[in-house]
């Protein structure tokens, strides 16, 4: 949830389930702009969202979704609840795994992966039957079996060079 206070104002994000055009989104904003208390209000139809910035101590997030509702579309309320905390950027885009790092060292580490990736995945290929079907004919090394030598050999790029999407995922 969005709030921000200039003095005692506040802003709150509210369902706008239902508005499908920018026209109706109008009507909100028009309904609302009318009521006591109610400061500014700014619909998004895509989001299906409406930030209305409002004085507390003259209406509240209740009444805001009432006054939604009366204009036909379901309001629910605020959109994202007051009691979540705030997450960190890095905990929010996946990035958790380059910490601070700059721009240029992260799109570096980016490339590394990139590039160790590539490697393993030409190996990987050939000693699949694509390289074999392009006549590829030396044996897997330690006297491993192709597949078992291309399942080792492709654990690395699936586990390294992906790391950061499991991290993002896993949080």
């Amino acid at each position: 949830m969005s709030r921000s206070g200039e003095g005692s104002n506040r802003s709150v994000v509210l369902e706008l389930d239902g508005v499908q055009w920018a026209s109706q989104a109008q009507v909100v904003t028009a309904v609302l702009g009318r009521r006591p208390g109610v400061l500014a209000v700014d619909p998004n139809p895509v989001a299906q969202t409406a930030t209305v910035t409002y004085d507390p101590a003259r209406t509240t997030v209740e009444d805001l979704s009432g006054w939604v509702r009366d204009c036909g579309y379901h309001c629910r309320g605020e959109s994202v609840p007051d009691h979540l905390p705030p997450a960190a950027p890095a905990e929010t885009t996946g990035h958790g795994a380059h910490g601070e790092m700059s721009m240029a060292a992260m799109a570096r580490d980016m490339r590394n992966r990139f590039i160790v990736a590539a490697v393993l995945g030409v190996v990987v290929v050939l000693w699949s039957p694509v390289g074999r079907g392009f006549g590829f004919t030396v044996s897997a090394p330690f006297g491993l079996r192709d597949d078992m030598f291309a399942l080792i050999v492709s654990l690395p790029v699936v586990f390294y060079s992906a790391q950061i999407f499991f991290s993002g995922a896993i949080r």
